[in-house]
């Protein structure tokens, strides 16, 4: 396990200032001091090498990736789009996409020296994080919601980590920000307030699904993301950015946010996605009250729209996948809801060739 030699530095998505390979749990520095939290990206060295590049070589692993990624005709019919693909992150080792950001953070940590891993997460996140650290020899402390489900709760004891709970997710913050700056834990998610992405070597973990989609379906003209404060759908469209700068497509393809009540949609109007917007849902894994720059960026470069979808409509998706066969957390399910909507205002149509992705797979939802 060793750093990518070809990581030459980070480039900041809202002021484009250059940083040094280095950690930067809390994005740009000097977006920061200006009160705007940014995200980093990384950059590498031109490479010869058609693999998707990632900052930690060997890393960790407990066989997350190469999920498949499953037609659906039938689906594409009844939706009155062209073709219709259901990439199933479900399938990687704890059930969500939340493993392929893991393996390369907890990766780092141990890397960089540390011996614990600390998160604020009542799901997906920190059910994968206990998971790699546990694999990795690192102690993890979650903060976790009063209301976090049992099931969630129960996994990431049985991995070791050590549980602290709060009344709601943005009281956790403080706790995981005292113990990442003054206690030595890694970040292993954001803590800020208005927050920003989490650690960019992480989310560069979700680079490799663009190839995967890329080679078992072409570029697509749509994908579909549910999305919270946007690591998946920022890191899904690094790969894509990844494959249209080396020349292997020619076009990318559009990424559409899911959420479960309006927050990109009304930052995007509003211009600042410091605001936060309060709303009821009980799709847990993309709830909370606040956004990030990178989901924006995002919806902007791609082309992209941001997609409100009730939870009423993602139980009627959720159970149209479950008599497929396909058990999914309401939040993956959503993004079935989403073409509906897509569909309806004229964003797809008849040619489009559209990819879900199943972020989870419902066994602790």
């Amino acid at each position: 396990m060793q750093m990518n030699p070809s990581l030459s530095g980070l480039r900041c998505i809202r002021c484009a200032s250059l940083w040094p390979p280095a950690d930067y749990p809390e994005g740009c520095p000097s977006c920061l001091e200006a009160g705007h939290p940014a995200s980093l990206e990384c950059l590498y060295e031109p490479s010869t090498d058609s693999a998707m590049p990632l900052p930690v070589l060997d890393a960790v692993t407990l066989g997350e990736g190469a999920t498949p990624c499953l037609a659906a005709p039938a689906l594409a019919q009844t939706e009155g789009v062209g073709q219709l693909w259901l990439k199933c992150e479900s399938a990687n080792p704890t059930g969500s996409h939340k493993d392929r950001m893991a393996a390369q953070l907890v990766s780092r940590a141990r890397l960089a020296g540390a011996t614990r891993v600390a998160a604020a997460s009542s799901g997906n996140a920190g059910v994968s994080l206990a998971a790699y650290c546990a694999a990795a020899r690192l102690e993890a402390d979650i903060a976790i919601t009063s209301n976090c489900p049992p099931l969630q709760r129960e996994a990431m004891q049985r991995f070791g980590a050590r549980l602290t709970a709060f009344e709601d997710s943005l009281s956790r913050w403080p706790h995981v920000e005292n113990l990442c700056r003054n206690h030595g834990a890694f970040a292993g998610t954001n803590y800020l307030n208005p927050p920003v992405g989490t650690h960019p070597y992480g989310v560069e973990g979700y680079k490799p699904i663009a190839l995967e989609i890329l080679e078992a379906c072409g570029t697509p003209s749509d994908i579909v993301v549910p999305t919270a404060r946007g690591d998946l759908l920022w890191g899904i469209f690094l790969g894509w950015q990844h494959l249209l700068q080396t020349g292997r497509i020619a076009r990318l393809p559009r990424l559409h946010a899911v959420e479960p009540y309006a927050r990109l949609s009304r930052a995007r109007a509003t211009g600042d996605v410091r605001k936060q917007w309060d709303g009821v849902t009980d799709q847990y894994s993309i709830a909370g009250s606040t956004s990030t720059l990178q989901s924006l960026e995002a919806l902007s470069r791609s082309g992209g729209t941001p997609v409100e979808i009730s939870d009423a409509a993602a139980a009627q998706a959720q159970q149209r996948l479950e008599r497929m066969g396909l058990a999914t957390e309401l939040s993956s399910a959503a993004a079935l809801a989403a073409v509906s909507r897509l569909r309806r205002s004229g964003l797809l149509d008849a040619e489009s060739s559209v990819v879900l992705i199943v972020t989870s797979d419902g066994r602790r939802g």
